[in-house]
């Protein structure tokens, strides 16, 4: 089917616009666009022409960091993103419970910032609810959770058989265990948690690929765990891969990369292996990101994960640079970001100038001497301003220089390259409010916009989540943008964005979303 859309707003990119596109569902690529004049004369090679009624269309997004497989279950798991008192997050896991009736109870992902009442998060709570059904709730950053004893049990923590440090298993004055966990810890008990069938897995991930495709994602940079690779395989089998799966392993599969390509170049198009990624440091509401500077009223800034504390990290690094592959590292804090930097200029002065495309995940917080390196270095900052929402006060109450927060505006202005991604299920995958946060910077207890100067315009973001981050993915040559010859992944908006104040933004909807030239999502 050739299709054809007239008298639209085409987004082209900075302040271009065409009025027709064309696009094959048989090539799955764009054919055509153009003005109404030469649309005429193409008319007839197309079998539909749709008028579009002045309708915006875009280059579908991009998400450029989220964990697509795992945020499938999370979110099919308990969820108290919006609890904000006490008996809101008593009455939430209790309802989930009676309804679900699960040998453990998961999930939570609440967030602080929402609590409109003290409310004192431990084992000894969480007792209270289920005392014989174990528990452990995340909060929303996916770096630190609550569990209950049964859970503690259960897992062998209780008594800290599996010797984790005093900053992942934390204890109170009297060095009893307070049920909180972070980073590995957090990571070890969920592994205790029997795991679903494979057909519930893929049942669950089709239904986010369908989510993904009703705002408009047709493409993501996904962390992919190992674990994930089988579901992945089971979705290709099913034909409901219907996405552009940019997946990023960790560090430690780099001996296993090249036969993960091997395997899956046989079964799609639609995945590649072209990244890996590790942890330099961890999360800011844990206080576990690497700072310069120590945090409020403590004599701590934060940690590096203990395969950077290793020397693993680097020596990984060093191998996977000179296999040419790409890296993709975490870091959260100022010190981490700067130690990625310094570890940059190591990798040009022993191996020389190329296209490394280098990205640093998250980005959170940068100091002044380090965004003119991001340009110099050609690093790519990977970013997601909806954590706003929850980092602009714990930013306010915890770091001294709460200004570093999500400060890197100053990167677009300077020219360097940034993406933008949501960090899913970290934060909704919706691309409106990723880019309502990015323009309006408002969060709770900033209603005028958190450091209103670090706003970002609405074509910026807009270049970020589709250009810059097939850019960053290395496929700018095949998606990103509306040209011809390129992917025919597009959708229709049913309200012009260019038209909206930044407060409407975060509401639109999207009307269809192409993924190459079929149409996989229509609202009605």
């Amino acid at each position: 089917m050739k299709t054809l859309f007239v008298n639209s707003r085409i987004w082209l990119g900075k302040n271009s616009f065409a009025d027709s596109l064309g696009f094959d569902s048989v090539t799955g690529k764009i054919s055509f666009s153009g003005n109404f004049y030469e649309s005429s004369m193409v008319r007839k090679e197309y079998d539909e022409i749709i008028d579009l009624k002045q309708k915006l269309v875009l280059p579908a997004f991009t998400d450029g960091h989220c964990h697509f497989i795992q945020g499938s279950f999370v979110n099919s798991q308990l969820n108290l993103r919006n609890a904000k008192t006490k008996n809101e997050f008593i009455n939430g896991i209790r309802e989930y419970q009676l309804k679900h009736n699960k040998e453990w109870i998961f999930g939570g992902f609440f967030s602080e910032s929402n609590f409109k009442e003290p409310l004192t998060i431990n084992r000894q709570f969480l007792d209270e609810i289920y005392p014989d059904i174990p528990i452990i709730i995340s909060k929303f950053d996916m770096h630190s959770a609550f569990a209950n004893t049964k859970a503690l049990e259960k897992a062998g923590l209780l008594n800290n058989e599996n010797n984790f440090t005093s900053d992942e298993i934390i204890r109170d004055d009297n060095t009893s265990v307070t049920g909180e966990l972070k980073e590995r810890a957090r990571d070890f008990i969920l592994r205790c948690i029997p795991p679903a069938t494979l057909e519930e897995k893929s049942t669950i991930a089709t239904g986010q690929i369908s989510k993904f495709h009703s705002y408009g994602i047709t493409s993501i940079s996904d962390i992919t765990l190992p674990e994930d690779l089988g579901i992945y395989k089971d979705l290709i089998k099913r034909n409901k891969l219907l996405l552009n799966v940019d997946a990023r392993l960790p560090f430690a599969e780099f001996e296993n990369i090249n036969e993960c390509r091997k395997e899956f170049s046989h079964l799609t198009k639609l995945i590649k292996f072209g990244s890996l990624k590790a942890f330099y440091d961890g999360s800011l509401s844990s206080r576990t990101a690497l700072m310069h500077s120590d945090y409020k009223n403590s004599d701590y800034q934060g940690i590096r994960t203990e395969f950077v504390n290793s020397g693993e990290f680097k020596r990984v690094a060093f191998e996977i640079e000179k296999a040419g592959i790409q890296m993709s590292v975490h870091a959260i804090g100022d010190k981490a970001v700067t130690e990625l930097l310094d570890l940059n200029e190591e990798i040009i002065s022993q191996y020389g100038l190329r296209d490394r495309r280098f990205r640093i995940e998250h980005a959170q917080h940068i100091c002044e001497k380090d965004f003119q390196r991001f340009k110099e270095l050609n690093v790519i900052a990977s970013v997601q301003p909806s954590h706003l929402f929850s980092d602009a006060m714990t930013a306010f109450e915890i770091l001294d220089d709460y200004k570093l927060e999500h400060n890197y505006k100053k990167l677009f202005d300077i020219g360097a390259k940034v993406c933008l991604g949501t960090d899913f299920p970290v934060v909704s995958e919706n691309p409106f409010e990723t880019i309502y946060y990015a323009m309006t910077r408002k969060a709770p207890g900033f209603d005028d916009g958190f450091i209103p100067q670090n706003k970002i315009s609405l074509t910026d973001c807009l270049e970020a989540y589709t250009i810059n981050n097939a850019f960053a993915s290395i496929c700018e040559n095949e998606q990103g943008s509306l040209q011809t010859g390129k992917n025919a992944d597009i959708i229709v908006l049913e309200t012009d964005l260019f038209k909206l104040k930044s407060d409407e933004i975060k509401d639109v909807k999207v009307s269809q979303t192409y993924f190459r030239g079929e149409e996989v999502f229509c609202r009605d």
